[in-house]
């Protein structure tokens, strides 16, 4: 690494500075942009917009998608988030820049999307960014110390991505599981049990009509913080009502304790966001924690309610989660499947904390490659 560094710094000697808008070009053409009404929870082909998901929807359309050449980059220009595109795509409507190396000769691609992020402006809060991007100045390395590191680099996003795979097919598999067992009835042992009318439909006896409030509890966030108080490193996660999860950390005490024996779900009240937390964390206004109650296990209600409200616009959406009502199991039931949805969580968790170092390493390795 030390003998890269020093031909990367012997290089850049000899070249001049120049604004990044002789470096990029502006993809205009062979762009089709989906509304944010119209994007899928499920489909063939990935959305891309400026949030902070890495996906953000999809598409059933296979014909209309880009595919053109990859990767590409997509640049929120609000935003400021920068998302490397290697397949096929649909762009989300508002907000997006997407941009490539105007010369592969002088500019390799994938090296194009850490030099950005690299050297991406300073935020000037809902303002567009894109004409402060052009403006950076920067200096190049030749062609193939540009290629050696962008496949350094690109191996941590590789370990990451690879992460969030499994991540989402841990999370699909225990869905899979809860609606096998609560919504379609075939629990363990369930050949043997009597179904019975109610106000929902044949159900299974023994199991009960419930309001939320019946097997959930509240519990105090503690003290409230927001975006001035937070810091980009700590001790605590401050969780907002973002689809990011957090805006920073604080080193007070955490107000809540949450760890993966004793775990906690919070609600973000205007958003509709759903986490299980399962380590302590602190809270921004509207971030509502709460746990199982008179019997049923967290993990458990954290899969039976996450979900069931969706946004509608921003506004208070907690008066609405108050009215859900459920068809319940026996708490032995529940918390059979919570037993193994236990498991499924530290998997996740695992893979998540991971995450968090695999990204600290890359950035290290950015500030110093580029």
């Amino acid at each position: 690494m030390s003998k890269l560094l020093e031909q990367i710094n012997s290089e850049l000697e000899t070249k001049e500075t120049v604004p990044l808008a002789n470096l990029m070009s502006q993809i205009t053409s062979k762009v089709n942009k989906i509304q944010k009404s119209d994007y899928l929870k499920f489909g063939l082909v990935p959305i891309y917009d400026q949030g902070d998901n890495d996906v953000s929807g999809y598409s059933n359309d296979v014909s209309n998608a880009y595919n053109g050449k990859l990767p590409v980059v997509i640049f929120g220009d609000h935003t400021l988030r920068l998302k490397r595109i290697s397949s096929p795509f649909f762009l989300g409507a508002d907000g997006n820049q997407l941009i490539e190396p105007l010369d592969e000769n002088i500019l390799d691609r994938n090296y194009f999307y850490y030099l950005l992020l690299s050297k991406k402006p300073r935020s000037y809060g809902y303002e567009r960014h894109f004409k402060y991007l052009k403006e950076v100045e920067v200096k190049v390395p030749n062609l193939p110390t540009q290629k050696k590191i962008a496949e350094i680099l690109s191996a941590y996003d590789a370990k990451i991505e690879n992460n969030n795979l499994i991540i989402k097919k841990l999370e699909a598999t225990a869905q899979t599981l809860f609606d096998e067992w609560f919504v379609n009835f075939k629990f363990p042992g369930y050949e043997k049990v009597k179904f019975v009318d109610s106000e929902m439909g044949e159900i299974p006896d023994g199991w009960n009509i419930k309001n939320v409030l019946d097997v959930i509890e509240r519990i105090s966030p503690g003290k409230k913080y927001d975006n001035k108080s937070a810091s980009p490193s700590g001790r605590v996660p401050i969780l907002d009502q973002g689809a990011s999860g957090f805006i920073g950390y604080h080193d007070d005490e955490p107000g809540v304790i949450a760890s993966i024996n004793n775990p906690v779900v919070i609600f973000t009240n205007h958003t509709c966001y759903y986490r299980i937390l399962t380590e302590p964390f602190s809270c921004i206004q509207n971030v509502l924690p709460y746990v199982g109650k008179n019997g049923y296990d967290t993990f458990f209600v954290y899969f039976l309610t996450k979900e069931k409200i969706k946004m509608s616009e921003y506004k208070g959406h907690w008066p609405e989660f108050e009215q859900q009502v459920f068809v319940m199991p026996i708490p032995e039931i529940a918390n059979q499947f919570s037993k193994m949805a236990k498991v499924f969580i530290e998997k996740i968790v695992s893979c998540e904390k991971e995450n968090v170092s695999l990204k600290s390493q890359r950035d290290l390795l950015l500030a110093k490659l580029i």
